[in-house]
């Protein structure tokens, strides 16, 4: 008999089911109900279930939640939806997660019971046997002391296994993530550019969810550092791997993002080098990194906006973090050949670079030119001429032009006093920021906001 269990959060529709369904007459019987996802999982951990009906709207446990942790805890349970549900990406997401049907609460009053369990039966006895196959015909890798893993490194393009180039072998772990017992064809094979192979070694020991959970987290973090495009496939041992994960500690973002508003890692090879290193031993989740850079986009096109001739634009994904360090790179080389001018040395450009980026930094404070050519080394007097040359403005022309753009910031971002937003520029009175404002755009602070 195929034992059934039906999880559904409306009681009445369960027992409905369970009652007006002719399963007998098909080879079935009804073993449990459950009204969610965590009442189905508990249910199966003390009962055999062959079959799983399932609707996907539930508390507590969605029913796809439910189907992507039965397909990882029980892989023989068939799984059929029924559902309310008739959208495409409901239909989709269910079938791919390994759904053999999808029926629509509506169908069964349009169609008779046999019929729906005919099909159900029909579809089971397709995909055991499709197993049965696989298995006679080659050993589940999980169970291996190593195994072959390929990811898509953009799982968003949602291109196929055969598009990727990924082994006709391998199986699915979830969607992006395959894994078969061999790697790529040739020793020398380099996947699709889309596609990373990874080796994973010292399996030994682990069963098939651990393995699962490896390769998933690996996925989720390493596997963006440890990608190379020139290779074949990367080597991954399981111990060092967890070691690596217990190990990670919080980064420090403040200080992160200070040496990179800084203007060293621009025209020193050495800073930039230093700096790529320790960022890539953080080894922080690629999502984070992202978010941090984001930020510093923003910072850069403040303090380069005198010699940027557009402003500098980030990337919506980054695959691999060669390919961050390529966008790094194209960024240090865009905003030194902005900044480039014959008439300057090479220390005299990275100084006025420097200055730029203090003035920036201490946009509140009240610091004079002669305070900013001594941070830099040089002179008060060359450092005005050089300045003026080099930005195309005098410094004080500088600073009152970026503090305004500043107010304008804030008096469009909160709705903080006008005093208060004088203050965070560097101005202490209110009146005089207030003419200072209205030279630079014609109308008064408050006007503005409005505005």
């Amino acid at each position: 008999m195929i034992r059934v269990l039906i999880v559904d959060d409306d009681k009445l529709v369960r027992k409905g089911i369970a009652s007006s369904m002719p399963w007998a007459a098909f080879g079935m019987e009804i073993v449990g109900e459950a009204n969610n996802g965590e009442n189905a999982l508990k249910f199966m951990e003390a009962n055999a279930v062959d079959l799983l009906m399932t609707d996907l709207s539930m508390p507590v446990m969605s029913g796809i939640e439910l189907m992507r942790i039965v397909r990882e805890q029980y892989p023989h349970v068939q799984i059929v939806v029924l559902s309310l549900h008739q959208d495409f990406e409901y239909v989709q997401e269910a079938l791919r997660l390994g759904a053999i049907d999808y029926i629509a609460k509506i169908q069964l009053e349009q169609e008779q019971f046999e019929e729906v369990l005919g099909r159900v039966v029909k579809l089971m006895g397709r995909k055991e046997g499709a197993k049965s196959a696989a298995v006679q015909s080659e050993p589940d890798p999980l169970g291996g002391a190593e195994l072959f893993v390929y990811y898509s490194l953009n799982p968003s393009l949602d291109e196929t296994q055969a598009e990727l180039g990924v082994p006709e072998r391998a199986a699915e772990a979830e969607p992006g993530i395959w894994y078969a017992a061999a790697g790529p064809a040739g020793s020398n094979a380099s996947p699709q550019p889309s596609l990373a192979a990874v080796r994973f070694r010292g399996l030994t020991g682990l069963d098939r969810k651990s393995v699962l959970q490896l390769i998933r987290a690996y996925g989720k973090k390493d596997l963006f550092y440890d990608y190379r495009p020139e290779a074949a496939y990367a080597e991954v041992d399981a111990a060092e791997c967890a070691a690596r994960d217990k190990a990670g500690g919080a980064a420090p973002i403040e200080e992160l993002k200070e040496k990179w508003a800084a203007a060293d890692w621009i025209y020193e090879d050495q800073a930039f080098r230093t700096q790529l290193e320790e960022l890539k031993v953080l080894r922080m989740p690629p999502v984070r990194l992202v978010r941090i850079f984001y930020s510093l986009t923003d910072e850069w096109n403040r303090l380069y906006q005198a010699i940027l001739d557009h402003p500098i634009a980030m990337e919506d994904f980054f695959p691999s973090w060669h390919r961050f360090c390529e966008w790094l790179l194209e960024v240090r080389e865009r905003i030194s050949r902005a900044g480039a001018k014959p008439l300057f040395s090479p220390e005299i450009q990275n100084s006025i670079v420097k200055a730029m980026n203090l003035v920036q930094q201490r946009i509140h404070e009240p610091v004079s030119s002669a305070e900013i050519a001594q941070m830099v080394n040089m002179s008060g007097s060359y450092f005005s001429q050089c300045f003026k040359q080099y930005v195309g403005q005098t410094y004080t022309d500088y600073v009152r032009d970026i503090r305004m753009e500043r107010a304008k910031e804030l008096l469009r971002s909160t709705n903080k006093t006008i005093q208060w937003v004088a203050e965070q520029i560097g101005y202490t009175d209110e009146k005089y920021f207030s003419r200072l404002f209205r030279e630079h755009t014609g109308i008064l602070p408050s006007e503005f906001r409005q505005q």
